[in-house]
Parts: structure tokens; C-alpha cells; sequence
């Protein structure tokens, strides 16, 4: 069973770029994976020769009414035209809960987006096909068939979405057969147990796009390779939506269940010091952009014993990954994954711009192992 999970954010001039190698997924939201089959769509038989990229003609964004907040959150969106029961729209929808329980605004499907992500998706699945797993990542090779663009904005671009900001985040990964999930979940779950790949997916973009392409692989005997392509943006003559000043978001959210117990196989590694054991999920702190996050202290611990957690603490003065560091967030990692049905209880001090934070919140982790899915036993 393989999984790979990349993340890319751009805003303006400023890249941010985490790639991911073998293991993993996760759960911030408390959704359990479905009981449908691992994958409901047909695997593709495209191969680079045969791999068309497509377009689609633009729309155009409405910029905000004059005399409202320019920045204001979308509270709702139109609902989207993915098929249903797709794994388009579990991803989507996974999101948006997610998004919404987190206060940061939901995201609006956009058919450029959309065929953005499909164009790239179908450039990874040809790959993969003949075997050049390297392919799984945000560039592409103009020598290659169905090259849209080397970096996303280029594909974006292509697809004629005119963009003040972009965004992309993409997981392959093997459903094994006759282990029931739904791929959209995992690949949201999975995205959001890394705290580089978290951050990217509550960024203040407001439109999105999804691909979703399966294919059974050159020796690949026990599942179907599931290839999920999603691209944000923010469109010209549009502002970014952002929650209001003095926003303090946490995840997993406070009293959230079903929170899953691991961390699954980011790259950069955000906790080197496990030398890529399953390390436990992480528990975030993140302010608006446009703030500075301190960190005091910030523990976690089991609240019916209060037996703390070891854990390692990770803010812009000290993330292992410096590139990666947020000047708005902070986060902390347990140095083993979390039990099954435990509560525990996060508190974090410190400020943002100088205004004090003190805060504390509970969530509770699943009752059930899911190692078949996410690759890690729980402690």
C-alpha cells in the first residue's frame, strides 16, 4: 500500500512547497471513512500518447459589492456540479466541513479550477502508468504528453483562470481491495494530519477545483491507485476571505470526536527526530495572516489522568523546516501516535501581535484501528 501527498501554496510571489513520500492519512474533523468501496470510478487506460490536455472557456469572478467587507467569509457557496457519490464531492464536502467548524470561510467550486486539477491529474495517472512514479508532484516535463504547464499557476493559467493567488494539494494513494473507505475522505484526512499540508488547506482562498483518476498500476496486484488533484485560487479584482480580527482557530477543533490518532508521512518531514516512525496527530494554533503568533507554552495532555503527552513544539522560530514555518501559527506533534477513545486536552499561551491568548480545548480520538487505511497503529 503506497501513498504520496503533496501540497503547494502561491500568493503572489511567495511559494510555499511540501512534498510526501510513503504512509499516511488522518482525521481533524471527526468524519469516518465511508463504508463505499475503495474506489467506484473505472481505472483509466490513457497513456502519454493518447493524453489530451483540456480547456474550458473563462468566467469571470464579481468582485465584492461596494460597501461590504472586501474580505468577508463565505458562509455558503452554490452547491457543486460534481456527480454524486463521487469522490469529487466527499473531498469537497469534506473540506468545507472542515473549513467551516474551523472559521476560516468555505471554498466555491470552479469549473477552471476544475479542469486545471483534471489536466494534471490525467498527466500523473499516464505516468504512473508506465511506471515514473516521480511524476506524483507539482511539476510536469514539457517533453511529456499532456504537459499543461510546468508549476500549477502555469496550469492554472493555461486553464484560463485569472488568478491574484493559487494553490494546489494532491495525495496518490492504493485503496487496497476489499478494505472499505472513500478515497475523497482520506485524501482530505490525510492532507490535514500534516501541518504544512493543514495550513495550506485553510488558506484564505475562496474558489476550488477537484480531480479525482484511478488506474491499477504496472504490478500492482492488491488495490487502485487513486490520484486526487485540488487547486485553489483567488481570483483577480477579488480579495481573500479572512476570519475576524483576533481569530484564534485551533484543530482538531474543540470537543471534536473521531479524531484520528496519526500523523501519516509528510514531506518535509515536520518531526525528524522520529526518523519517519508514526508519529501522533497534531494539534494546531494558527492566528489571521496578517498577525504574529507567540508561543508561550503550549502541552498536551490525557484529561482523565492528565498524564502529559510528549510532545515536540513547533513555531516559526523553531519548526525543523524553517521554509515551512508560518509567522501565524504554531503547532505541536506527539513523539508516538495517540490511544484509541481517549480525550485529551490541549492548552496553549502565548499572543498574537500582543494580544494575550489562553486557551483550552478537548478532543477525543477514535474508537476503531485503522492501520488497513492510514498505516499507522494507534499507542
Amino acid at each position: 500500500m503506497k501513498l504520496k501527498l503533496i501540497a503547494l501554496a502561491i500568493s503572489s510571489s511567495v511559494a510555499l512547497t511540501a512534498c510526501g513520500g510513503g504512509g499516511g492519512g488522518s482525521s481533524g474533523s471527526g468524519a469516518t471513512p465511508s463504508s463505499s468501496s475503495p474506489s467506484t470510478s473505472t481505472p483509466t487506460t490513457s497513456t502519454p500518447s493518447t493524453s489530451t490536455p483540456t480547456t474550458s472557456t473563462p468566467t469571470t469572478s464579481t468582485p465584492t459589492t461596494p460597501g461590504t467587507d472586501p474580505n468577508a467569509l463565505q458562509t455558503t457557496v452554490p452547491a457543486p456540479t460534481y456527480a454524486p457519490n463521487s469522490i469529487e464531492l466527499s473531498a469537497f464536502t469534506e473540506l468545507n466541513q472542515i473549513r467551516t467548524s474551523y472559521g476560516v470561510g468555505q471554498v466555491a467550486q470552479n469549473g477552471l479550477l476544475d479542469t486545471a486539477a483534471q489536466n494534471h491529474a490525467n498527466y500523473i495517472n499516464a505516468r504512473l502508468q508506465v511506471g515514473d512514479s516521480s511524476a506524483v508532484g507539482h511539476a510536469e516535463n514539457s517533453a511529456n504528453a499532456g504537459f499543461t504547464g510546468t508549476l500549477p499557476a502555469d496550469r492554472i493559467a493555461y486553464a484560463k483562470y485569472a488568478a491574484s493567488q493559487v494553490g494546489e494539494d494532491l495525495t496518490s494513494i492504493e485503496a487496497t481491495d476489499g478494505v472499505p473507505s472513500d478515497p475523497g475522505i482520506v485524501s482530505i484526512d490525510t492532507l490535514m494530519s500534516g501541518p504544512y499540508h493543514r495550513f495550506s488547506m485553510l488558506d484564505p482562498n475562496r474558489d476550488v477545483g477537484y480531480a479525482h483518476v484511478t488506474a491499477r498500476l504496472p504490478n500492482q496486484t492488491m488495490g487502485i491507485q487513486n490520484t486526487i488533484v485540488t487547486n485553489f485560487g483567488v481570483a483577480q479584482g477579488v480579495q481573500q476571505q479572512l476570519p475576524a480580527k483576533g481569530w484564534v482557530g485551533v484543530w482538531p477543533a474543540d470537543g471534536a470526536t473521531g479524531v484520528l490518532y496519526s500523523s501519516f508521512g509528510e514531506s518535509p518531514n515536520p518531526i525528524p527526530t522520529n526518523n519517519g516512525q508514526c508519529a501522533g496527530y497534531p494539534v494546531s494554533v494558527q492566528v489571521r495572516p496578517d498577525a504574529t503568533l507567540t508561543t508561550t507554552t503550549f502541552t498536551l495532555v490525557e484529561a482523565a489522568s492528565g498524564a502529559a503527552v510528549n510532545v515536540q513544539l513547533s513555531t516559526q522560530a523553531t519548526d525543523a523546516n524553517p521554509a515551512y514555518a508560518r509567522a501565524n501559527a504554531a503547532y505541536i506533534m506527539p513523539y508516538q501516535p495517540l490511544k484509541l477513545s481517549t480525550k485529551y486536552t490541549a492548552h496553549f499561551v502565548g499572543s498574537q501581535s500582543g494580544t494575550a491568548i489562553d486557551k483550552t480545548w478537548s478532543f477525543t480520538t477514535r474508537a476503531d484501528n485503522v492501520k488497513a487505511i492510514y498505516f499507522c497503529n494507534p499507542s
